[in-house]
């Protein structure tokens, strides 16, 4: 009798297209025909001769021999069929699972140990295989790391960072989650691959630019902070020097207003790539914003090798850039700060680099500063009246002085200029740009202009009328509150606008002239004149001339001092005087202190004239005398012949070589 097999749960573990076994045939089920096939052969033939006669017993024979053949083709073909719909089944199993992985965007393989029995269209496409190829495909070829590996194949679900390896054999970084799932008859491991390549790639360059100017590629200020900060700690470990070089543009901002950001940006990466060529490669040199780099000399011997850097980074940057077959002249001033002589720490050393800087700028750029004690107690008394400067303006201690402006062909005075003084108690006279300046840097130059325009219109009421006024106006003033403000100030004082004269320098026009030339003509429609004030030092280009609305030129001092005997400096004037009277524009003459400036001046024009030769700057009260309004003509000085033998002084021998 054949025992039927029994049903018990199934132990195959393998799940892929060569998953079925060899047999095809339970194991129970094989045992029972195998028992079958033993009781019929071993059946001895006397058994069968005892039942009946021999011929009998071969036919038993032959039909057990055939019924055993029949069972062993049924059998066999059994074991085939099981075989082949177990194959089939995997194998749609597969598809169906690799059909589902294929909608994922992300890499995905399901392992069984090494090998990989199901993979995706992303992950052939992320190792560069066709998906043909992917049938054998081990993991192991493609990831190098084999604690990776082990963990992935292991039992706990995880995720993980590492490389694979491309066809191509470029290394692609990815993020790799691992977990267990049910397969088939089994589990497998379920890998997840997704490509991190540009998430790297960005937070690489988030990283960079959290600690780099993305303009010229170099470290920013807090990178610059760090290493300073390490530097002054290597340093005082070491006993040796380290230094700060600060470096400014001179003539960034103009170039930036002229030529637009477009170039300004160029220049930038002009000077970051000229200070990387010539300072060795471990130099740590930082862009601080805007056109201020800062250089760290590490490991310097002493002040002299700083100061001696600081020098050829200056000659470097002064020497013109050539940008789209055009040179531009920039120039830097520099200031040089050195540890431990000038500061015991990093941040005072920055600090004082900085105000070694401010100087060199202060002294008429291009040059390099080094820090001194002196500069230190100079950047206190700035402090000082920095924080001081609001009360002086509001308390009144800021004073008006007055200095006349001369008619050349009668001697009257047709005007006054208005000029701001202050004197310290604690520091005595302060320089009018110094504090001027400290009213830019601390938002206070409206009150300052305010308080001297409403001090210059009150003092101007009380001369004559055809006597007028001027006011300097700071060019961070040109805006619809200058407008507003002198508009207010000459309704309430009920001043003749025609009076009131205000100066503005040539910087004005590089800051917007669009809006400059649109606040002129404002002003101008108000009553109020304006002076282009020290004309011919800056940057008015004949283009401005002709679309400015304005009413004077003042011709700047450095054109007035070397009157008359410069004969370049005397063609410059006279052509000033013709270009002013072909626009239709009055004129000032600026610096005048010697009789023969006076004399040529009056020569060439009709103008008016200011300088210490007539006076220097007043308080209000030395001109409430109507006949201080007269000023007498200069006389030639008398020069007395010098002794035999004596020594020609050196102005004179210069006088004699010009003429």
């Amino acid at each position: 009798m054949i025992l039927p097999a029994r049903k018990g749960p199934r132990t195959e573990r393998n799940v892929g297209p060569d998953a079925a076994s060899a047999s095809g045939l339970r194991p129970r089920a094989f045992a029972c025909w195998l028992a079958v096939l033993v009781l019929v052969v071993g059946m001895p033939p006397r058994a069968a001769a005892a039942a009946g006669d021999i011929e009998s017993a071969s036919l038993l024979t032959i039909s057990a021999v055939g019924a055993i053949g029949f069972l062993v083709l049924g059998a066999l073909a059994f074991g085939a069929f099981t075989l082949l719909r177990r194959t089939r089944r995997a194998t749609s199993e597969v598809r169906r699972l690799n059909a589902l992985l294929d909608v994922l965007d992300e890499g995905v393989a399901v392992c069984s140990g090494m090998q990989a029995v199901a993979v995706n269209t992303s992950l052939c496409r992320l190792i560069g295989i066709e998906p043909q190829d992917a049938q054998h495909l081990m993991i192991s070829s493609f990831i190098a790391d084999a604690d990776a590996i082990d963990r992935l194949l292991g039992e706990d679900e995880l995720r993980l960072d590492t490389d694979i390896t491309n066809r191509a054999g470029d290394a692609i970084a990815v993020e790799i989650a691992a977990r267990t799932i049910p397969h088939g008859e089994g589990t497998a491991r379920l890998l997840e691959f997704r490509d991190v390549g540009e998430r790297k790639h960005t937070q690489a360059r988030v990283s960079f630019l959290a600690h780099h100017d993305p303009l010229t590629s170099l470290p920013n200020r807090e990178l610059m902070r760090t290493r300073l900060t390490e530097a002054v700690e290597k340093a005082s470990a070491a006993g040796r020097c380290c230094a700060v070089i600060w470096i400014d543009l001179d003539r960034f901002k103009d170039i930036n207003d002229i030529h637009g950001h477009a170039v300004g940006d160029q220049i930038l990466r002009i000077a970051a790539e000229k200070l990387k060529f010539e300072m060795p490669a471990h130099t740590l040199i930082a862009r601080l914003g805007g056109d201020e780099f800062v250089v760290l000399c590490e490991d310097i011997v002493d002040a002299a090798e700083a100061r001696l850097i600081g020098q050829q980074l200056r000659r470097l940057l002064n020497r013109p850039m050539e940008l789209g077959g055009k040179s531009m002249m920039v120039g830097a001033s520099i200031g040089v700060a050195v540890y431990p002589e000038d500061a015991d720490n990093a941040e005072d050393l920055l600090k004082n680099a900085d105000l070694a800087l401010y100087h060199a700028k202060a002294e008429g750029r291009g040059r390099a500063r080094h820090y001194t004690e002196a500069l230190g107690n100079e950047r206190q008394r700035r402090m000082v009246l920095g924080g001081q400067l609001r009360g002086a303006i509001e308390n009144g201690d800021i004073l008006a002085y007055f200095q006349p402006l001369i008619g050349a062909r009668d001697m009257r005075v047709v005007g006054f200029e208005t000029l701001a003084r202050w004197f310290h108690p604690e520091f005595g006279a302060i320089p009018p740009p110094e504090f001027v300046k400290l009213a830019e840097e601390n938002g206070l130059i409206t009150q300052l202009t305010d308080l001297m325009m409403r001090r210059a219109i009150e003092t101007a009421q009380q001369w004559p009328s055809n006597v007028r006024v001027s006011v300097n106006v700071s060019p961070v003033q040109i805006n619809s509150e200058l407008v507003d403000q002198v508009r207010d100030i000459i309704k309430t004082s009920g001043l003749d606008p025609k009076r009131l004269e205000l100066e503005v320098t040539e910087d004005v026009l590089i800051k917007d002239f669009e809006q400059t030339a649109s606040m002129f003509s404002r002003l101008r429609a108000l009553g109020v004149q304006v002076a282009m004030d020290d004309f011919g030092a800056g940057f008015t280009s004949m283009g401005n001339l002709r679309r400015l609305n304005f009413d004077r030129l003042k011709i700047d001092r450095i054109f007035t001092m070397e009157l008359p005997s410069h004969r370049r400096a005397a063609a410059i004037v006279r052509s000033m005087f013709v270009l002013a009277h072909e626009l239709d524009l009055a004129v000032t003459v600026e610096g005048v202190e010697t009789y023969e400036q006076f004399d040529f001046l009056r020569t060439e024009g009709h103008c008016d004239l200011q300088g210490f030769l007539f006076s220097p700057p007043k308080p209000a009260s030395a001109w409430a005398d109507p006949a201080a309004l007269q000023f007498a003509e200069p006389t030639p000085r008398k020069v007395e012949p010098a002794a035999p033998g004596a020594a020609i002084p050196l102005v004179a021998r210069q006088a004699r070589r010009a003429s």
